[in-house]
C-alpha cells in the first residue's frame, strides 16, 4: 500500500472515531492538486457518514456532547465539493451522493441552526461555528453548482427560512458576520457570504418567477420593514468596510433590487432612506482607487447596479420624494465622476449604463418643472461649474450628451426662479359639477381626505361625494398615501409649474393663437407633456385633441374635460378660450393638470392686475388629477406574473382595509 493509501487510511478511519483533527486533515488530502477523484469520493462518503440520522440522534440524545465534528464535516465539504462538481466526468455522481442525502442533510442544518445558532446558552464559539457551517454548506447548494437539482433545495420546507434568519442575524450580532475572521473559531475564515447565496437563490426565482415569499418573510414575522432595515444594515456595514469588499457590495445591491420586487418591501426600503443610501455606494465607489484590472471591473459593476436601483424606483409613488433624496445626497456630482468607469465594464455593454444616461438626459431634466428639485440641481451645477479641479465630460466622450442635456434644460428654467410671482394668477376651482365655480388661490377649502381636490362650500363637497364619483377616487387616494405609496406635491411646487406651464404657452403664442383663430370663436386646445425630454407640445381643437385614455380606475379626468369644454363653450365673457391639459412627472402613477383660461393670458405683455371681471372667474378652471390605482414600475414589467399576483392578493387586502380606515371627508371636513 503506497504512502498516500496509508494516510487517506488513517484519515478515515480517524474520521470514524470522532476525530476533530481529521476532519481537517480529510479536507485538505481532498484539496491537494494530485487527489484522485476515487479519493475524493471516499472521504466525501466518510464525511457524509458522520452527519448520518444515527449521529443526529446521538447528539439530540446527549450521547455526543455537541455537534463541533459535525459542524466541521459540512465545512469540509463545502471546501472541496464545488470543484468536482463543476467537473463534467464526475458532476453526476457528486450530485447523486448529495440529493440522495439530502433529506438528512436538511435535518442536520435545520438542527443546527435551532439547537445551536439562534441559543443564547450555547457557548458562543459553538454557534458561530455551527452558522458557518450552514452558510458554507448552502453556498454549494447554487444554480451553478446544483444546475437543475437546486429546486430539491429551494422547495426544502425551512431551509430558505433558515438562511435568510441568519442573514438577519448578521445585523444583529456582528459576530455571526461573515466578515468577521475569528482566530478562536475552529475551521478555515468564512468560505461563502450569506448575500452570496441569497443573491443566487433570488435570481433563480426571478429566472422562473417562483417566488417563495412565505419562506422570505417568515424569519421577519412577514414584516416587510424588518426586511428592509436588514437588507440596508447589509449594504450600510459593508460599504464601512475597510478594505471596500467590491463583491459584497455588488451581491448587496442585487438583492436589494430582487427583494423590491415585492411591494410589502420595496415602499418600506424606500422609505427608510434606500435610495440615499444607494446614492451613498455610487459615492464611495467613484472615490476607489483599485489597481488591478478585475477590481476596477467590479468598482464599474457596482456603480453599475447602484444606477439599476436608482432608475428602478426613483420614479416609484410620486417619483418627487426619491428625486429630491438623492439629489440632496450629493448624486449629481457622483454621477459625473462615474465617466472613467464606463470603460471598464466587460464588451462596455451600452445597456449597462442605460440608467445612467436616462438619469441625466431624460428622468433629472423632465423633474425641473418642479422648484423643490429643480433648486437642488442648481445649485449642484452651479457648484461644480464654480469648481475648476472638477473633471467635465469630455467632448467625445459617452456622458457629455446626457451631462449636456441635463446642464442646458437647468440653466434654462433657473431664470423662472429670479422672477416676481407677485402678480401672477393662481386658481382653485370647486370640484362640484353642479358648481365648478372658481376663485383666487386660497379662497376655497381642499378636502381633508385626498388633499387634492377644493370645494366652495361644504355642500358642494357634500354633493360630490355622493353624487360625483369623489369617494372613489378620494379612497383610493387614501389607502396609497396609507400605505406609503403616495405623497403630496406641495403648494410651492404647484404655483412654480404655474409660472413654467405659462412661460412655455407664451414661448409658443404665435402658433397657438394662429391655432386658435382657425377654430374660433371655439375654444382651442394646447397639450403639454412634460414626461419627455424635450417636452411635447401640441395645439388643436377638442374634435382634433379629445382626451386620451390615462387610467381605467375612474373616469374622473374625463368628466372633469367635459366639464371645461362646456364651461369653453358656454362662456359669458367675450374673447376665446383655451383648454389646456398638461401630463407631469410624477412617477409611476399619471398626473394631469386641466386648466381653462381666457386665451388672452398666453400674449406677451399680459397684465394679470387688469382683470377686474368678476365674470371672468366663472371662465377659469383648474384641476389637479392623479391615479388612484397602483404604480406599475420597470421591475415589475420584468417580472409581470409575479406582480400581477402580488398586486391582486394586495388589492382584496386594501378593498377591506380602504373602507374600514378611509377618511370621510363629508362628515370629517
Amino acid at each position: 500500500m503506497s504512502r498516500s493509501s496509508n494516510e487517506l487510511k488513517n484519515i478515515l478511519d480517524g474520521l470514524s472515531q470522532g476525530s476533530f483533527d481529521s476532519v481537517a486533515s480529510a479536507t485538505l488530502f481532498a484539496l491537494r492538486d494530485d487527489c484522485t477523484f476515487p479519493d475524493v469520493y471516499q472521504i466525501t462518503i466518510a464525511l457524509y457518514g458522520i452527519i448520518d440520522s444515527v449521529h443526529l440522534q446521538q447528539v439530540k440524545r446527549g450521547l455526543i456532547p455537541e455537534p463541533m465534528q459535525q459542524a466541521l464535516a459540512f465545512r469540509g465539504l463545502a471546501s472541496f465539493m464545488p470543484f468536482w462538481l463543476g467537473r463534467s466526468v464526475y458532476t453526476a455522481r457528486m450530485l447523486s451522493t448529495l440529493t440522495s442525502r439530502w433529506p438528512i442533510i436538511r435535518e442536520w442544518l435545520l438542527f443546527l441552526g435551532a439547537d445551536y445558532v439562534f441559543k443564547d446558552s450555547i457557548d458562543r464559539t459553538m454557534r458561530i461555528l455551527a452558522k458557518r457551517a450552514i452558510v458554507d454548506f448552502l453556498g454549494i447548494c447554487r444554480h451553478d453548482t446544483l444546475g437543475d437539482s437546486l429546486p430539491i433545495v429551494l422547495s426544502s420546507p425551512g431551509i430558505v427560512s433558515l438562511l435568510f434568519s441568519l442573514w438577519d442575524l448578521e445585523t444583529k450580532d456582528r459576530h455571526f458576520s461573515s466578515c468577521v475572521e475569528d482566530d478562536d473559531i475552529p475551521g478555515p475564515p468564512p468560505i461563502i457570504r450569506t448575500p452570496a447565496i441569497l443573491d443566487s437563490w433570488m435570481c433563480t426565482f426571478s429566472e422562473t418567477e417562483t417566488w417563495n415569499w412565505h419562506e422570505i418573510m417568515r424569519p421577519f414575522n412577514n414584516d416587510g420593514a424588518r426586511i428592509a432595515a436588514a437588507a440596508l444594515d447589509h449594504l450600510e456595514h459593508d460599504l464601512a468596510q475597510q478594505p471596500v469588499d467590491y463583491d459584497l457590495i455588488i451581491w448587496d445591491i442585487h438583492l436589494l433590487t430582487s427583494l423590491s420586487v415585492n411591494n410589502t418591501i420595496r415602499i418600506p426600503l424606500l422609505m427608510q432612506h434606500s435610495m440615499q443610501k444607494t446614492a451613498g455606494v455610487i459615492a464611495t465607489m467613484v472615490s476607489q482607487r483599485p489597481h488591478s484590472i478585475k477590481q476596477r471591473h467590479l468598482v464599474a459593476k457596482a456603480i453599475s447596479y447602484a444606477c439599476w436601483y436608482i432608475r428602478a424606483y426613483i420614479e416609484d409613488t410620486d417619483g418627487l420624494p426619491w428625486i429630491s433624496e438623492v439629489l440632496e445626497a450629493g448624486l449629481l456630482p457622483s454621477l459625473l465622476a462615474v465617466e472613467p468607469w464606463v470603460k471598464h465594464l466587460k464588451d462596455n455593454n451600452d445597456e449597462d449604463w442605460e440608467p445612467l444616461w436616462l438619469l441625466l438626459s431624460s428622468i433629472f431634466p423632465k423633474y425641473a418643472i418642479f422648484r423643490s428639485v429643480l433648486k437642488v440641481m442648481g445649485r449642484s451645477i452651479k457648484a461644480l461649474n464654480a469648481v475648476k479641479a472638477v473633471d467635465r465630460p469630455k467632448p467625445d466622450g459617452p456622458m457629455h450628451k446626457h451631462w449636456s442635456t441635463l446642464e442646458a434644460l437647468v440653466m434654462s428654467r433657473l431664470k423662472l426662479l429670479e422672477t416676481d410671482d407677485v402678480d401672477e394668477a393662481h386658481v382653485d376651482s370647486c370640484q362640484s359639477s353642479k358648481c365648478n365655480k372658481s376663485g383666487a388661490a386660497g379662497t376655497f377649502k381642499r378636502c381633508a381626505g385626498c388633499l387634492h381636490v377644493h370645494y366652495c362650500s361644504r355642500e358642494c363637497q357634500i354633493y360630490d361625494w355622493k353624487q360625483g364619483g369623489h369617494q372613489t377616487y378620494c379612497r383610493g387616494i387614501q389607502v396609497r398615501r396609507a400605505k406609503g405609496i403616495m405623497s403630496r406635491i406641495s403648494t410651492r411646487d404647484l404655483r412654480f409649474l404655474d409660472r413654467v406651464i405659462a412661460s412655455d404657452l407664451s414661448c409658443h403664442n404665435e402658433r397657438i393663437s394662429r391655432t386658435a383663430a382657425i377654430h374660433a370663436p371655439g375654444p382651442a386646445v394646447v397639450e403639454i407633456d412634460y414626461t419627455c425630454i424635450p417636452f411635447r407640445i401640441g395645439v388643436g381643437c377638442t374634435e382634433s385633441l379629445p382626451v386620451p385614455d390615462t387610467c381605467k380606475c375612474d373616469q374622473l379626468m374625463q368628466q372633469k374635460w367635459d366639464t371645461m369644454v362646456e364651461l369653453a363653450r358656454n362662456s359669458k365673457t367675450p374673447g376665446q378660450k383655451l383648454l389646456i391639459r398638461t401630463f407631469i412627472p410624477c412617477g409611476s402613477a399619471p398626473k394631469v393638470k386641466l386648466q381653462l383660461i381666457p386665451i388672452k393670458r398666453i400674449i406677451p405683455g399680459y397684465d394679470p392686475s387688469q382683470d377686474h371681471d368678476p365674470a371672468e372667474a366663472s371662465d377659469t378652471f383648474d384641476h389637479l388629477y392623479s391615479c388612484a390605482g397602483h404604480s406599475f414600475t420597470i421591475v415589475d414589467h420584468s417580472y409581470p406574473v409575479e406582480t400581477l399576483r402580488l398586486m391582486t392578493k394586495e388589492m382584496d387586502a386594501l378593498t377591506i382595509e380602504g373602507k374600514a380606515n378611509t377618511t370621510n371627508p363629508a362628515q370629517s371636513a
